[in-house]
């Protein structure tokens, strides 16, 4: 491509909320996601190479069909409630954690593949935490 010579319109929206071609899943509404090596929005797992896509806004059945037959709308920024695996504290407000499953993150390097989710925002229980997405 050449540099432009004349303005254009580029196409905006604040991805924060923005729609991503499914794997061949199904998702469910709160789930944590995943981009699978692909390219596509997956359910979020301690697998290689994965990178954080955000929050399932609505749920989406593409299990019968190809990936990128459906979109999911994802929330890519925010502070959402996740399960938490081992224990937490208030200490552990601030640690980045990473995905285990689709609803669970578990401190950095106590998962195999560390692929990280976010940071620690709040305690809320030994089971649960507050967690500062960084998908963006």
């Amino acid at each position: 491509m050449a540099n432009l010579t004349a303005d254009r319109n580029a196409l905006r929206q604040d991805g924060v909320l923005i729609s991503m071609p499914l794997a061949a899943v199904k998702v469910f509404k709160g789930s944590l996601l995943a981009n699978n090596t692909s390219g596509y929005v997956t359910k979020a797992a301690d697998t290689a190479n994965f990178t954080l896509a955000g929050i399932a806004y609505e749920q989406v059945d593409n299990s019968a069909g190809a990936a990128g037959d459906k979109s999911v709308r994802v929330e890519r920024k925010g502070v959402f409630e996740l399960n938490f695996s081992g224990t937490a504290t208030q200490a552990t407000v601030g640690l980045p954690v990473c995905m285990v499953d689709d609803n669970t993150v578990a401190l950095a390097a106590t998962t195999t593949n560390d692929v990280l989710v976010g940071r620690v925002a709040s305690f809320v229980t030994a089971t649960k935490v507050r967690v500062e997405l960084s998908a963006v």
